[in-house]
Parts: structure tokens; sequence; C-alpha cells
């Protein structure tokens, strides 16, 4: 059985690692083709000539990755190209020149468009089939424009597949006749190859994760949230057991306990004790973090801290009346056996009760902590930048929700299925350790 068990796990592991390289590589990839700029003439880039920008249709901008591009020829050089707004390096246009303007004078400007159906101007234009060498100008429409300065040719270029087009632009000197520009043009669209448009999942998760590395949102508050969870549940299990220590104490004892100073010390903490219980069990979470950071707590802004004692003396209550449930259900007999022996009562809990109320209630408080790990999730609201308040930033400035709520909740589910895979674990080694 516990052959089967690893065969499987292991087999479980090297799916989702095959499945993480394959989705590393593919967006890697993705990102390294937008990074293009063209320096000293040359256009540099793991894929130096993808076309890749953004387009207006509609008002809507659309991200999209045509096809590859090239000089018309050995004696033309790219010189330059736009970058957004915002200095991404993305190649928006690529601009050609010829490398002696008095042997080869012209200019060629290939840009991304958006492609509109039912407008002639793109529907008569010049149509890249799949195939490496396929181009069909039957039908195509060619603008030309002739001015005092020079005249200029465009035609629009679009994959069959793809909701995209380039447009592209040659312009020559007046002089030069409109076929040397037919020329030119024939040559650049020549120099075009199809490309697939970017999906737009691809496209989302470029721009909520690639763009500025705001994948470190993720990963620093991942690290933030694991931290504070690790804090919690130390306090949490060191209040539950003091909790339930005297919460059972007083249960088992008080009874057959003679009136005086003890029994009023014990009835006091005691007492104590169910007021924290019912306070705590009582009131949601998030109004405790709140109450601790702006109000007990208002003149530090160590959020970190603040957020591990809210959680921790929040933990405590619940991981008490496990504790509790696991002392009381030791047999009354181990407690007289251990007086027998000479220990007193507090030995006797320590040596003889409480470890065996902590075998008992250890997957109990595996679950408690990965509860916890989810509740942690409300501490952005004390200005935490856990996990979940990283995914929220990310969506504060991308203004897209889908992709990084979805990533943290992936985040969350992966870490809750290892966990509750660790505590399957501890669980099988605890009930082969009875037999």
């Amino acid at each position: 059985m516990k052959s089967k068990s690893r065969k499987g796990l292991k087999f479980l592991l090297a799916v989702a690692a095959v499945a993480a390289i394959a989705v590393i590589v593919y967006f890697t990839s993705f990102h390294n083709a937008d990074i293009l700029k063209i320096e000293n003439g040359k256009v540099k880039g793991i894929k130096p000539t993808w076309l890749v920008g953004t387009s207006l249709e509609s008002g809507t901008e659309t991200y999209v990755k045509l096809g590859d591009v090239a000089a018309p020829s050995k004696d033309y050089k790219a010189v330059s190209n736009a970058e957004d707004p915002d200095g991404d390096p993305v190649t928006t246009s690529f601009r050609f020149v010829g490398k002696k303007p008095e042997q080869n004078p012209g200019v060629v400007t290939v840009e991304p468009w958006a492609w509109r159906a039912g407008v002639p101007e793109y529907d008569k234009g010049i149509i890249l089939s799949s195939a490496a060498d396929g181009i069909s100008t039957a039908g195509s429409s060619v603008s030309t424009v002739v001015t005092g300065e020079g005249i200029a040719s465009a035609v629009f270029v679009a994959s069959p597949y793809d909701d995209a087009c380039f447009r592209v632009t040659a312009s020559m000197p007046a002089d030069s006749g409109e076929e040397a520009v037919f020329s030119l043009l024939d040559s650049a669209v020549k120099k075009i190859t199809p490309g697939k448009q970017v999906s737009p999942l691809a496209a989302d998760f470029k721009l909520n994760f690639l763009d500025d590395s705001r994948w470190t949102y993720l990963l620093n508050g991942l690290a933030v949230t694991l931290e504070i969870t690790l804090g919690a549940v130390l306090l949490g299990i060191l209040i539950g057991i003091l909790v339930a220590t005297v919460r059972s104490t007083w249960d088992q004892n008080s009874d057959n306990m003679h009136k005086g100073p003890g029994k009023m010390v014990l009835g006091f903490f005691n007492g104590l004790c169910k007021i924290y219980l019912t306070v705590i069990r009582g009131t949601p979470v998030v109004i405790q973090l709140m109450i601790m950071y702006y109000i007990i707590f208002a003149s530090s802004r160590n959020g970190v801290l603040i957020a591990m004692l809210a959680f921790g003396i929040n933990s405590g209550a619940y991981v008490a009346e496990i504790i509790r449930g696991g002392i009381m259900s030791v047999d009354r007999g181990q407690l007289e056996a251990g007086r027998s022996l000479g220990f007193n009562y507090v030995q006797t809990m320590r040596h003889i009760i409480i470890p065996q109320a902590m075998k008992s209630v250890l997957p109990a408080l595996a679950n408690e902590f990965i509860v916890l790990l989810k509740e942690t999730s409300v501490s952005g609201y004390v200005a935490v930048k856990d996990l979940t308040k990283g995914g929220d930033i990310i969506r504060g400035v991308t203004y897209s929700a889908f992709m990084p709520l979805i990533a943290v909740a992936v985040i969350y589910l992966v870490m809750v299925m290892f966990f509750t895979w660790l505590v399957g674990k501890l669980e099988r080694r605890l009930r082969s350790s009875d037999h």
C-alpha cells in the first residue's frame, strides 16, 4: 500500500513539474520575444523580427503579434522604432531606409493594425496564406498618394487566421515614379511571413505578471503569508496549551477541591479563559485584526508582527478547545497512575497526560494550521502586503481582475493540497505507531 502511495505521489509530482516547466518555457519565450529594440540600426531581441504592437479597434486597444518582418533587401536597414508610452520595449513599428540614399532612395514602414471585417480597404488587402511562400495579390488594393515632397503607396497585409493585419507603406521622392514605389512595396511585402495573433490569455498573463516583474508581488506576498502563519501557529499552540490545561484542570478537579486560595485562583483563571474563548470565538477575525492594529497597537506600524499576534490569539482559542478535548479523552486512570508513581499533578500532566493528548489531537492541530493559512488572507485590511494583497495590487495597476485573483486562488489551493497531504501522512504514521 505504501509503495502504491509513493508511486502515485511521484507520478503527480512529475506531472506537476512537467506542466510547470511547460508553462514557464511558453510564457518566458513569449516575454523574451517582446524585448525588441533597434540599436545602431540593428534589431535586437530573442526573435528580432517579430512585429509586436498595439492597435486601436473601436476605441479598444488590442495586443497583436503578427509575424516576421525583415528589410526589403540587403540595401535597407532598420533605423528606428516606436515604443509604448509607458516605456515597455515592445516594437510597435519597423522603419527601414536605404543604406545609400543616393542609390536606394526610399523608406518602408510596417505597422500592426487591427483587422476590421467589412471595410473594403482591408478586405481587398494582400492575403498571406499559411504556406511559407504563399502570397496572393489578387484583388488587392494599393493606395497611392503623390505630393510635392514625394510619392507613397500603402497596402494592408493580413494572415487569414488572424483578426489583425499589417499596414505596409513605401515612400520615395516624387521623381522616382509609381513603378519604383510599387516595386519597393512589393519587395517589402515579400519579406513578411504569417504569424499568429497573441491569445488574450497570454496577453493577460504578460500584463499581470511579466510586465514590470509584477509576479514579485505574489512571491513577496507568499513569503509574508507563510511568515504570519508560522508565527501565529506557534503562538496559538502556546496559548492553547495553557488555556486547555487550566480549563481541563478545573473541569476534572473542581468538585474534589477544598475551598481555599488554590481553588479561588484556579477558578479566577478558568473564568478568564472562558471569557477569552467566548470573545475570540464570537467575533470575526478581521475585526480582531483591525482592533489590534488601529486601537491596541495604534502607535506601531509593524503590520506583520501585529498580524501574527492577532491570528495567534484567535487561533489559540480554537487550539485550546482541541487540546482540552484531547486531555479529557485520556483515561482518568492515567492521571491516577501518575500520582501513584509519586508525580504531582503538574508533573503528571506534563509527562503523561499532555503527550498522549497531543498525539491524538495532532491531526486536528495540523488542520487548524491549514485553516489559519487561509484566514491570513484578510491581513491586507491593515496594509500588510501578504499574498492576497499582492494580487490586489496587481489588479489595481492593470485593471485586470481575472488573472491575479485566479493566480492567488491557485497558490492557496496548491499550499492547502500540499499541507493536506502532509497531514494525511502524519495521520497514517500515527495510526501505524499504535500497533
